[in-house]
Order: C-alpha cells, then sequence, then structure tokens
C-alpha cells in the first residue's frame, strides 16, 4: 500500500489505553490519512473520551484533525464504562496538557454521513468503542452503508469467552442494540474480535522501548501503561496488555497480517445471560443467512507486534 495514495481513514474511539496506541498507530503510518476522529461514551464517559482524543492529538502535533463528539450514552441501555482498566479518565496515570482546540460543531454521526456522502467508495471506518455512533450515523442516512468504503470493527468474541460477561465482549455489550443495527446496515464489514486480539499483547519489559523519559509521547505511554500494569493487572492475573484496538487499526491498512472467513454474525439482545453475543455461523446451513461480516480467525502475532513496536517509535 505504500506506494498507493493513503488510505482515508476515520476513527471513531473512545479513549481508553488502547483506544490511545491505536490513534497513535495512525499517526505513525504513512499508510494512513487520518481524516477524523469520533468519540463515543465507553471505556469512560464522553466527556473524558472527547478530551483525551484532543489531548493526544496535541500530543502528537496534530491538531488538525477534527474531532467530533458523539454518543454520550448508549441507544437503549445504561452506560456502562471501564475505569478499573484505564484509569479514572481513561489514560492511566497520563496528565495531558488541556487542549487548547474545541470539538467540531457537528454531533459524531452527522460529521461521519456528510464525510462519507462527500468522498463516496473513499473512506474507511475504524471503530473500536461501542457502535452508538455509527448505528446513529447509519439510521440517519442509510445510504452511508453503500458508499463507504469500509468499516472495520474491534469487537466480539466468536469462539473464545467474552471480557466482560462469559458471553459478551465490552464493545458489543456496552450497546447490543447499536451493534445489531451496525451488523445488518450492509456496508462491508471486517471484525477483529478476541479471538485475534488477545492473542496480540506485550509484556510490561516489551512495551520500555516506547517508554522513553526524554519523549513527551514515550512519557505518556509510560503513565497510561503504569496504571494498567500495576493496578488492573495484578488483580485480573495479566501479564500483558493486549493490543486489541491498534490490531483493529492495523487491519484496515494491513489486512494480510490476519486471517478472514466471511461469516453471518447476529448480537444477542434479549437473552438474560446472553446480551451482547455475538452469535457467529461459521458452519454453513441451508437456512442460514448470508455473510454479512468478514470475521478475522488467525493473526501473525510476531509481524504484527513487530510491526506495532516499530511504527510507534517513529513519533518519540
Amino acid at each position: 500500500m505504500s506506494s498507493k495514495q493513503p488510505l482515508r481513514l476515520i476513527l471513531d474511539t473512545d479513549p481508553g489505553i488502547d483506544d490511545a496506541l491505536a490513534l497513535l498507530l495512525a499517526l505513525a503510518s504513512p499508510e494512513v490519512s487520518l481524516e477524523g476522529v469520533t468519540t463515543v461514551s465507553g471505556n469512560v464517559p464522553l466527556e473524558d473520551t472527547t478530551r483525551n482524543a484532543l489531548a493526544l492529538l496535541a500530543l502528537a502535533g496534530r491538531e488538525d484533525i477534527p474531532v467530533a463528539a458523539g454518543a454520550a450514552r448508549p441507544l437503549v441501555r445504561e452506560p456502562i464504562h471501564a475505569a478499573e482498566v484505564h484509569g479514572q479518565h481513561g489514560l492511566g496515570r497520563a496528565e495531558l496538557a488541556e487542549p487548547t482546540s474545541a470539538p467540531v460543531s457537528q454531533p459524531a454521526a452527522v460529521f461521519l454521513c456528510e464525510r462519507i456522502k462527500a468522498a463516496p467508495g473513499a473512506l474507511t471506518l475504524v471503530a473500536v468503542g461501542p457502535l452508538t455512533n455509527l448505528a446513529l450515523a447509519v439510521r440517519l442516512v442509510p445510504e452511508i452503508a453503500q458508499q463507504v468504503r469500509e468499516v472495520v470493527i474491534m469487537g466480539g468474541a466468536l469462539r473464545v469467552p467474552g471480557n466482560i460477561t462469559p458471553a459478551a465482549e465490552f464493545n458489543i455489550y456496552a450497546d447490543p442494540e447499536a451493534a445489531h443495527i451496525v451488523f445488518h446496515a450492509g456496508w462491508p464489514l471486517r471484525l477483529v474480535s478476541l479471538d485475534t486480539t488477545q492473542q496480540v499483547g506485550l509484556t510490561r519489559t516489551q512495551f520500555a522501548p516506547l517508554c522513553r523519559p526524554e519523549s513527551r509521547i514515550g512519557r505518556c505511554i509510560d503513565a497510561m501503561l503504569a496504571h494498567y500494569f500495576e493496578n488492573f493487572a495484578p488483580r485480573a492475573a495479566y501479564e500483558r496488555f493486549h493490543l486489541h484496538d491498534p490490531l483493529a487499526l492495523a487491519a484496515a491498512f494491513h489486512p494480510e497480517m490476519l486471517q478472514w472467513e466471511s461469516v453471518y454474525i447476529d448480537v444477542e439482545l434479549s437473552g438474560h445471560q446472553t446480551p451482547g453475543a455475538t452469535v457467529a455461523w461459521f458452519r454453513r446451513r441451508p437456512e442460514t443467512p448470508p455473510a454479512n461480516v468478514l470475521a478475522a480467525t488467525a493473526v501473525d502475532v510476531t509481524g504484527f507486534t513487530t510491526f506495532f513496536l516499530e511504527r510507534l517509535a517513529r513519533l518519540l
């Protein structure tokens, strides 16, 4: 892809430590032209996710990239957050300067519709938080599903347990009604689920080359990870930080790092134990609906983690 025009991309996100790393990966990758960031309530409330997006772009010297604030709550359910994983305000112990820029005037759903309609077939949308903004956008202007180049989603647990309940992954569980709308909207979808993201993780020692004290971005990465490795990981018995969102971001412009299978996926809305479960029909039956998702089923772990570390080092 390096010899071609950069992939025009909008990142829908709820920063979040791994969201922050995905954003930095986009900024470090010449294959990508990041044309906007939309924020959603998820890992922390919308006020925090929006401030984090603006502050991270300022840290990287990319305040030219517009940020649109989106949904402050799920379509139907009460909001849930994951501050125990990401810290009270979402970026662990990192204390970034208060951003001087503000979000654009349009809400995220309108921003997405306007940008996609203005460049039919050109924009890729990478969604690494709850899917509320995408659901609102495609309900507002259904034809954007045919006008977007591709939608890449970090979410779901297909053949593995969930990470918020035994059945469900956090992003889908946080707004299953939105996920249901998005999966059935008819746009070209890639899904990067826990099946692959939990295979790509780094220990604190492996992160050390990125945590350079002489670099503002290096100090930010170190402070974000300090919360995870010192506060959350010991309680959860985790030794690695999983690169959920960076893998989904990379899948948009290096899909060859993963293996893909066309499947039909639906989202459970009404189960007592299973709301937010992503049910994937890998074994085709005559009555199975047509495939609606390209699902990642395997990943080049060494290739991706090497790529991730090399790219982020460019920002330091």
